[in-house]
């Protein structure tokens, strides 16, 4: 509720009139002389948090801009610097009137604080002094649960089923291979190890040996596993602080941190693989990738309950730890 600040009496034209200006302007003077250099007028609760509208930040992603997240939080902002400025005032108020060396104004104050312009004049000028930031706040304790998804032109891959157990380096499956930097001769070895039937030319890229982003046995127990269309999906936490101080602009890049989880999902089946290829090192990714169609690209998105589609946490029931580490983003330079 709207807190209304207590006043003494309604004051007349009259008794304004019988202020002097030299008395309202060491009034006025004074209050502004006993003010603090900022104020905290909003306050946060440690655990406040934005955990239960990831819609809307889904909505800030969409629209790249910031103002939903502030619509979300804005009566409540404006009604705490409302209060907390009138509190404030009162403060001011019971210290010039204890305070001797505002003794010529003493029987002025309760006459001049009741003038409707006069109280908006202070609480305006309290709330200038205000540094409290609390929507950063509020996104500091905010945590969600993410996925990075790899669309291309070949929409996904089969599941294993359907694929016969038999694989070639070629489309959406060639695409996954690429992305993990694996080397396609050494996926034929190991698919061909696990039983897994591997057709046509798989060529030896010698340049990816070392530099594989997963395990080539891991990759093989994915695809074993793969039990719908699927596309391949990186899991992390959401950077929601990054985006935010970037007014959700676009981003350029993306980083996969080491140790995160990736494997095969759909989001509209609600299901997948094992999503248990554990990352060798960083993957860095171009959210677009050059040469290729429109429909090449990687999307992040919160894989929260109210957000695109089946989310992986309700169909895995995955512990905390699983998610790993925070997507990194990495923006280009401001254009001035």
């Amino acid at each position: 509720m709207r807190f209304v600040p207590c006043l003494l009496k309604c004051v007349t034209n009259n008794q304004k009139e019988m202020i002097p200006d030299e008395i309202n302007k060491k009034i006025k003077q004074a209050f502004v002389a006993e003010m603090q250099e900022k104020y905290h007028l909003v306050y946060t609760h440690y655990d406040d948090s934005f955990n239960h509208s990831p819609d809307i930040v889904q909505k800030c992603m969409a629209e790249r801009e910031i103002y939903p997240l502030f619509e979300l939080v804005d009566d409540w902002q404006n009604d705490s610097r409302y209060e907390n400025s009138y509190a404030i005032i009162n403060e001011l108020i019971d210290r010039l009137q204890s305070d001797e060396k505002y003794a010529e104004i003493h029987p002025y104050i309760e006459d001049w604080i009741n003038d409707d312009e006069n109280r908006e004049h202070l609480r305006y000028c309290i709330e200038e002094r205000d540094h409290s930031e609390p929507v950063s706040e509020i996104i500091s304790q905010t945590r969600f649960r993410a996925r990075l998804t790899q669309f291309t032109n070949c929409d996904s891959l089969p599941s294993n089923y359907d694929m016969r157990n038999t694989y070639q380096y070629l489309d959406y499956f060639k695409n996954i291979v690429d992305t993990l930097h694996l080397n396609p001769a050494k996926v034929k070895q190991t698919f061909i190890k696990k039983g897994i039937n591997a057709e046509g030319n798989w060529i030896n890229l010698v340049y990816r040996n070392g530099k594989e982003a997963v395990e080539y046995d891991d990759f093989a127990d994915e695809i074993l596993n793969q039990s719908c269309n699927a596309q391949l999906v990186f899991m992390g936490m959401f950077p929601l602080k990054i985006m935010y101080s970037h007014g959700f602009r676009k981003y350029h890049k993306i980083i996969v941190p080491k140790g995160n989880s990736c494997g095969l999902y759909s989001s509209c089946y609600g299901g997948g693989s094992l999503l248990g290829m554990e990352l060798k090192r960083d993957l860095v990714l171009p959210i677009r990738l050059p040469g290729k169609t429109k429909y090449d690209r990687f999307d992040l998105e919160i894989d929260e309950p109210k957000c695109n589609g089946y989310c992986i946490d309700d169909v895995y029931g995955l512990i905390r730890k699983a998610w790993g580490n925070e997507f990194q983003l990495i923006y280009q330079p401001s254009k001035n």
